[in-house]
């Protein structure tokens, strides 16, 4: 992403303050998996700031996620692997909500098909760069 000096503030939360920060910034007064505030359109400028913006994550939120069943299926759809070889437990879900929070500071966004379908690209090629990595 050409990104080598940015700078990401990351909040692990609850449902209670995600619930508050989402209606308070989105009106939508209900808790969220992730929401992202940047600190730059990309509209306006083609460089971005060493700051990007914050990520917000709700870890129960998250672990709701984690144990759904359909929601397996669906992670392993978008990343185009088989179910049955699909680890996928809350710290596996924290990255990839954060991969989806990053790529919503950088100006993407799913808020129509064309635009979802690119970002859900952007998401399985960064996660790819993720699980390929030496850990």
């Amino acid at each position: 992403m050409e990104l080598p000096e940015a700078e990401i503030s990351l909040l692990l939360t609850d449902d209670q303050e995600i619930q508050e920060l989402n209606a308070q910034w989105r009106d939508v007064d209900a808790p969220t998996d992730v929401l992202s505030f940047p600190l730059w359109d990309p509209g306006i400028s083609s460089t971005p700031p060493d700051a990007l913006g914050d990520i917000v994550i709700s870890l129960p939120y998250a672990q709701r996620l984690v144990d759904q069943p359909d929601h397996h299926r669906r992670v392993a759809e978008t990343l185009e692997v088989p179910p049955e070889t699909l680890a996928w437990a809350l710290p596996e879900e924290v990255a990839f909500l954060f991969v989806h929070g990053l790529l919503h500071l950088v100006g993407f966004d799913h808020d129509t098909a064309e635009a979802e379908d690119e970002m859900r690209q952007m998401e399985v090629r960064l996660w790819n760069l993720l699980a390929d990595r030496p850990r």
